[in-house]
């Protein structure tokens, strides 16, 4: 990206651009290549209240994802 070859660019002309920077460089995820999972918000109305906004829905199902693998965290470790 171009972001990257400035950070190189500039490395460079200070001296400090070795391999391993380089490879730190480009090995860094990158904000547009971060995988994403959209759902419908008419999938999901019908299991919270109706002023309920979307980023409501998305802290209520991060919530219970933790506590489901809590629960099985649990289990399993019995």
């Amino acid at each position: 990206s171009l972001s990257q070859a400035q950070r190189m660019k500039s490395l460079s002309q200070s001296g400090r651009l070795d391999m391993d920077m380089i490879f730190a460089i480009m090995t860094e995820e990158k904000g547009n290549q971060k995988e994403t999972l959209k759902i419908n918000t008419s999938k999901l109305k019908k299991y919270f209240p109706k002023d309920t906004t979307p980023k409501q829905m998305e802290e209520t199902i991060i919530k219970l994802l933790e506590r489901e693998l809590q629960r099985k965290r649990n289990r399993d470790s019995r």
